[in-house]
């Protein structure tokens, strides 16, 4: 396959370029599963043949192999190479999987003019605020494109790839950060100090012209990261990322209404008028309402309320989106200035985590992880 990063998220392919900046090139163990099963294997053969060819120096695979069933969760593939000969592969060999997985295992594909719709569903409730479409690894890269473009007719302001982007007037694909630059970052200057040396790393790499945000949820200290975020680069951070996983409660998040302790910015919380149906999206795991509320707050009361909050992981769910505007509404702010979005048509979605991280060969691996992904090995797997 020629042309990888054309096809690949484009905070892959500038966190390469971070990557080689900095001299940075640790062996990485990459784990992946899917949360929807149980369900048959389809598509890894083409992934091998794809990881084998473009990892030059030595990749060691393990993996479930075609027409094998496997559990939600289950980690159906591990890869073990340096970081920077698979980092812009991330998107292509999801993309496989979720593709043929769902292909295999339910009697769905692609509906193109559905994709429109639900798009501009989104679109239609976020006025005037942006929405970019980031659903690139939801299917095969060859779709991307056609993907892409009928997400643009349905009012996307952009996307992650370029091969998605060209399909609109000829742009390019937006995206600064990725947790995989943050895992390297974490290996070298521990867990705390991810997210700030990752965008420190990025603004010393590319100039003004290219957008900062922060992806702050690496390490499950959103608050924290986002004020480290704003100190660091003041006025040249554009805005932030929260994309906290479903294993973790954001820092400043509620696990359930009854549970205030950590929720100091609101008053009299219990008086707030929550529509039943939306408490999941209040409270719990994940981006919720009264994680990013919280961030927003704090961010604020240090000054730094000009940062711009984008949001993700989730949020092609119209109803979260109807939920999070409702809270707006209830608390009388404004949560968010834009949105990233994934989901605007249903997949079986494959997920890639970086587990472990070493600097030779012959050392082990260091058990580094986005905070609630830790190391899942599968004595299933087979070695390829």
């Amino acid at each position: 396959m020629k042309n990888i990063s054309y096809f690949t998220d484009k905070y892959f392919t500038r966190a390469k370029a971070v990557l080689e900046h900095e001299g940075l090139n640790p062996i990485v163990r990459a784990q992946v599963f899917l949360r929807q099963g149980p369900g048959v294997v389809a598509g890894m053969e083409e992934v091998i043949t794809l990881l084998k060819e473009h990892t030059p120096v030595f990749c060691n695979l393990s993996v479930l192999r075609d027409g094998e069933t496997y559990q939600s969760e289950e980690t159906i593939l591990i890869i073990e190479a340096h970081i920077q000969d698979i980092i812009e592969l991330e998107t292509i060999y999801l993309g496989i999987l979720s593709a043929e997985i769902t292909k295999r295992n339910t009697e769905y594909d692609l509906d193109f003019t559905d994709i429109m719709h639900n798009m501009e569903e989104i679109v239609s409730l976020v006025d005037p605020r942006p929405v970019s479409y980031f659903g690139a690894r939801h299917w095969r890269y060859d779709y991307d494109p056609q993907i892409a473009y009928n997400a643009f007719l349905g009012g996307a302001a952009n996307c992650s790839t370029d091969a998605g982007a060209m399909s609109n007037n000829g742009s390019t694909g937006v995206g600064t950060i990725p947790h995989a630059l943050q895992n390297i970052m974490a290996w070298k200057y521990g867990y705390r100090q991810a997210v700030v040396k990752s965008l420190e790393a990025f603004n010393d790499t590319f100039d003004l012209s290219v957008t900062r945000v922060s992806l702050i949820d690496f390490s499950n200290e959103e608050i924290n990261c986002a004020i480290d975020s704003a100190r660091l680069l003041g006025k040249d951070l554009y805005g932030i990322r929260i994309d906290t996983c479903g294993e973790n409660v954001m820092q400043g998040a509620c696990k359930c209404k009854e549970d205030y302790s950590l929720f100091r910015v609101w008053q009299n919380p219990m008086e707030l008028d929550i529509p039943p149906e939306d408490e999941k999206y209040w409270f719990g795991t994940g981006v919720t309402v009264s994680g990013v509320y919280s961030v927003k707050r704090i961010l604020a009361e240090c000054g730094y309320g000009w940062v711009n909050i984008m949001l993700s992981s989730g949020f092609g769910n119209a109803e979260k989106v109807k939920a999070f505007l409702r809270a707006e509404h209830i608390l009388n702010t404004q949560l968010f200035d834009s949105l990233g979005v994934g989901g605007i048509f249903p997949a079986w979605t494959a997920t890639m985590d970086i587990v472990g991280v070493k600097g030779t060969w012959e050392e082990d691996f260091q058990p580094i992880s986005k905070i609630g992904r830790k190391y899942k090995p599968n004595d299933r797997l087979v070695k390829y």
